[in-house]
């Protein structure tokens, strides 16, 4: 993605004043990639002006750098609009700024991405291996090599990357010690099919994200002594507070969700009756804004 001057100066303004109105940014995409990666969630709204709130700030150098930018802090954007936006810069001056293009996007690799709370262990091709929390940091283990999880692990499938690379923030939600956070693709589906281990689903709370779970997850179980959806106790509060309505209506496809787990049925009917949806990468930051 090509990011103008005047979207790099809202960019670096959300940084230090933590707020923005959402229609500053003259590239929209921008605004939809920073809310699927957690950088932003919805603030408060007038009828003439919707603000996002800065949700984690690393994110945002995330978002920069998968779209080949070599830009890791306030600073930097200040150089960099400088140096390419206000002079005529030359080509080698260009590309210090600028990851190679060629690079392999970790995404598409084959593989577990996980994290934890608390350091874990696990087995990786039989020898023991500890599993360190560290904020910014995940684990990938290439499918090649056979993971194994010890009988009272929890697994928490999550559905975006950030939960893994800052796990400790959602430290609140979990009173198990012993859980590793594993990124929901089509390898950890097949992993997690033959354990026993409980399971538990920390996704986004939308139709969509419910959908994963009923239609992907559940299936895979059939040899999990137990698993489960996380669910805050306050979602009715916090998808009627702080919901985001153009979400639930890009999801009109998933309406049709069936399922004969109370609460899991309950929070669908939450989702339709206030027409909003809440992103799981955002929830802490909710839950913290709720409290006080």
């Amino acid at each position: 993605m090509k990011i103008n001057k005047q979207d790099f100066l809202n960019i670096k303004l959300l940084l230090e004043k933590h707020s923005i109105t959402e229609g500053k940014f003259l590239n929209k995409e921008i605004v939809v990639e920073l809310k699927n990666n957690g950088s932003i969630v919805g603030g408060k709204k007038t009828p003439k002006v919707r603000y996002i709130d800065l949700a984690i700030k690393e994110n945002i150098f995330l978002f920069l750098k998968n779209n080949n930018y070599n830009i890791e802090s306030i600073d930097d954007i200040d150089r960099y609009i400088k140096e390419i936006f206000d002079t005529k810069a030359p080509r080698a001056k260009v590309q210090k700024w600028h990851n190679n293009s060629k690079t392999i996007d970790s995404k598409s690799l084959k593989g577990l991405y996980v994290s934890s709370l608390k350091t874990i262990d696990i087995k990786l091709n039989g020898e023991p291996l500890s599993i360190v929390p560290n904020n910014g940091v995940g684990y990938f283990l290439f499918y090649t090599q056979k993971v194994e999880l010890f009988e009272d692990t929890v697994i928490v499938g999550v559905e975006n990357y950030q939960v893994v690379w800052f796990a400790k923030k959602y430290r609140y939600f979990f009173n198990q010690d012993k859980i590793i956070f594993v990124v929901i693709n089509p390898y950890m589906l097949e992993w997690i099919s033959g354990l026993t281990n409980e399971y538990i689903h920390f996704g986004d709370y939308d139709l969509a994200g419910i959908g994963i779970y009923l239609n992907k997850i559940v299936p895979r179980l059939s040899s999990s002594k137990k698993h489960s959806m996380f669910i805050p106790d306050n979602i009715k509060e916090l998808i009627e507070k702080y919901g985001d309505h153009t979400l639930y209506e890009k999801q009109k496809q998933y309406k049709e969700l069936n399922t004969n787990n109370i609460k899991i049925d309950n929070l669908i009917k939450i989702i339709k009756t206030f027409k909003k949806s809440i992103e799981q990468e955002g929830l802490y930051l909710l839950q913290k804004n709720d409290k006080e």
